[in-house]
């Protein structure tokens, strides 16, 4: 039961990542979604808001981000940052879902979500929600969902791979590449499955640990991996394959 990830962005970013760990407690409901309590923590670029790369947050629900460049963008919409930095309230599945749709004014951007929930009831399940702009008119953002129940996976890059959209080009080379490797490993089983997936440098044009010297203008600058079964978030800075991670955090969840 693993949610991994290899966190891509601009070289710049590499070395220039934190964590931010908050707790934000209020007297009276706040903001659209009538929050009173928040507590989270986020993987973050510099100046960018919580919720954008990994995170979790103390109702237990975990999830990834991937960037998808859409065709067409919406103006006076929400930006994708301010949905993801809602989603780290979301106290349940369907909280989520209504989050990300944003009924009454949708998403200007796309991308899409790798998400479970430790405190669910029953079986393990891992989604995908693939989001986009809300264009032609329309009040809210398109949805799709996938779920992968016990014994299935799920692995998604930086492009639509459900929902009928248009993307952009500018990722989806890449992502293709990416696919079609992940496309020639066995079923993942294990955790160790899932590191050497991630850690995967065969494609020389577009590896899915992407470090491949200083004329790259794209790495992976860290790589997550949340173990749902010991509640354990392992951060690694250097090939997972390779290398040790730099950091193993515990998963804090509110008791109940």
């Amino acid at each position: 039961e693993i949610l991994g990830h290899t966190e891509d962005a601009l070289a710049d970013v590499l070395n220039h990542i934190y964590f931010v760990s908050a707790h934000i407690i209020s007297d009276t409901p706040q903001g659209r979604w009538k929050v009173t309590e928040e507590h989270f923590t986020s993987l973050c670029y510099a100046g960018s808001l919580p919720g954008f790369t990994m995170s979790y947050n103390h109702h237990g629900l975990v999830f990834s981000v991937n960037v998808i460049s859409a065709k067409t963008l919406v103006s006076g919409k929400t930006p994708r940052y301010f949905l993801t930095r809602a989603l780290l309230a979301a106290e349940n599945f369907a909280q989520a879902q209504q989050i990300l749709r944003d009924v009454g004014c949708g998403a200007a951007d796309a991308f899409s979500i790798n998400m479970t929930f430790l405190n669910q009831e029953g079986d393990r399940l891992f989604h995908n929600a693939e989001v986009g702009p809300a264009v032609d008119g329309t009040n809210e953002s398109p949805l799709n969902i996938f779920t992968a129940s016990p014994g299935e996976h799920i692995y998604h890059c930086n492009k639509m791979l459900i929902m009928k959209y248009e993307d952009g080009e500018q990722m989806i080379e890449s992502s293709n590449h990416r696919h079609q490797r992940m496309d020639c490993f066995s079923d993942p089983k294990t955790r160790k499955d899932v590191i050497n997936m991630l850690g995967d440098q065969a494609d020389k044009i577009y590896p899915i640990f992407r470090e491949m010297g200083d004329s790259d203008y794209v790495k992976t600058v860290a790589v997550g991996i949340f173990d749902c079964v010991k509640k354990t978030w392992s951060i690694y800075s250097d090939n997972p394959k390779t290398s040790d991670p730099v950091l193993v955090l515990p998963l804090q969840l509110k008791k109940a």
